[in-house]
């Protein structure tokens, strides 16, 4: 799958998740466990649904994926009756640690002598699985991270310098001859589109708008600290190691952020315009993004790459949902698979609290009943008094 990427400079994304379901197929059926004449074993993946994707940057190999994995077992009790049944996990995703993994176990026909089978599987099958969950990112990378990412052998940087000769003439002419150095000018003519977009996320357009703008919410869901992050017009920003880089034009506050943005490997000193509007409504925020001055033959890639590492992180990190409009793999003219259909655990968000009436009314209320009680007892007093 390796693409022209001299020095593996631009952004590649791979769809991996037939892969994956071939991996737990054969890495999770090898689960077993035995206690006391009780016996349970996996014998199926009934259904892996999700997104993985292995993708390289600037060199640097890396994953996202989330999915619902769920899986049978079959077992004995030590009289040899036996059971079989589902385990579901709703979520593997990348940022899922070993103790954070959530196994729902259920019997197909469940009685008292078999539940003996069922604690088996929570208690002897469940960390095996929370141990091969636990490598499969690396598994992951380690087998589709070659096919994005050219080694010397196949770099076209690399094959396009040309070998040393031996003759002593041919050296001096290289070394007297100053190689020749691209020129980038500003006036220099790119053709471009305009990319619209429409996400929905589970929160208020507050909330959304800040994630844009607070320097800790953008290290989180680019899991790393911004190289530069000036909230404020005319303020530039760097993220992602450097890759993405612009400035602020327009911030107003909770309605729209308009951004000078470019990527790193765009034609230089080439930066297009990103607007995102704020839509608040009953219960989300719909961001609605223009895109003018995409480079052509750059548009899928930046749309796409926008979506995982800003939409999806964003949803993913925050707990602001996470379904969005679907995509085309560049290998292939078929739409991606459908998202499991079921929420990540929401991730606390930096909320200050008493930021809307409802959570001021929240902070007062309290003080409010006790002020209301104490007036009416002196009232009373007063009446029984007079």
């Amino acid at each position: 799958m390796v693409l022209h990427n001299p020095n593996n400079w631009h952004w590649i994304n791979k769809d991996a998740r037939d892969w994956t379901k071939d991996y737990f197929a054969e890495k999770l059926t090898t689960i077993d466990a035995e206690e006391n004449g009780v016996s349970a074993k996996i014998t199926k993946v009934l259904s892996v649904e999700g997104d993985v994707d292995v993708s390289q940057r600037k060199g640097k190999v890396i994953t996202i994926f989330d999915v619902q994995v769920k899986l049978e077992y079959t077992g004995k009790n030590a009289d040899g009756i036996e059971a079989s049944g589902s385990i579901n996990i709703p979520e593997v995703a990348h940022d899922t640690t070993e103790d954070e993994y959530v196994f729902e176990i259920a019997n197909y026909a469940d009685t008292k002598n078999k539940q003996v089978i069922r604690d088996l599987v929570r208690t002897k099958i469940t960390p095996q699985l929370r141990t091969a969950f636990s490598q499969f990112s690396s598994d992951l990378m380690a087998e589709h991270g070659k096919d994005i990412q050219h080694v010397p052998a196949n770099d076209p940087a690399v094959a396009a310098k040309p070998a040393m000769t031996s003759s002593s003439s041919a050296q001096k002419a290289v070394k007297d001859t100053k190689p020749a150095e691209p020129v980038h000018s500003k006036g220099t003519v790119i053709n471009t589109v305009t990319l619209n977009e429409t996400y929905e996320f589970n929160t208020s357009a507050e909330q959304l708008y800040l994630t844009f703008i607070d320097p800790q919410r953008v290290t989180a869901f680019t899991r790393a600290p911004p190289g530069q992050f000036e909230t404020k017009e005319g303020g530039k920003f760097s993220l992602f190691g450097g890759n993405v880089e612009g400035a602020f034009k327009v911030l107003e506050t909770n309605k729209k952020i308009v951004q000078d943005w470019r990527l790193g490997d765009w034609p230089k000193g080439h930066f297009s315009t990103l607007t995102l509007v704020f839509d608040q409504g009953t219960d989300s925020t719909n961001l609605r993004l223009t895109w003018n001055g995409v480079p052509v033959g750059q548009d899928e890639v930046t749309k796409r790459n926008f979506e995982d590492y800003y939409v999806r992180s964003i949803k993913t990190t925050f707990g602001y949902g996470v379904s969005f409009p679907s995509r085309v793999s560049p290998s292939s003219s078929s739409p991606r698979g459908k998202k499991a259909q079921h929420k990540k655990s929401p991730r606390k968000p930096v909320v200050v609290k008493g930021s809307t009436w409802q959570e001021k009314l929240e902070i007062i209320g309290p003080a409010l009943s006790v002020a209301v009680v104490v007036a009416g007892l002196a009232y009373a007093v007063s009446v029984y008094r007079g």
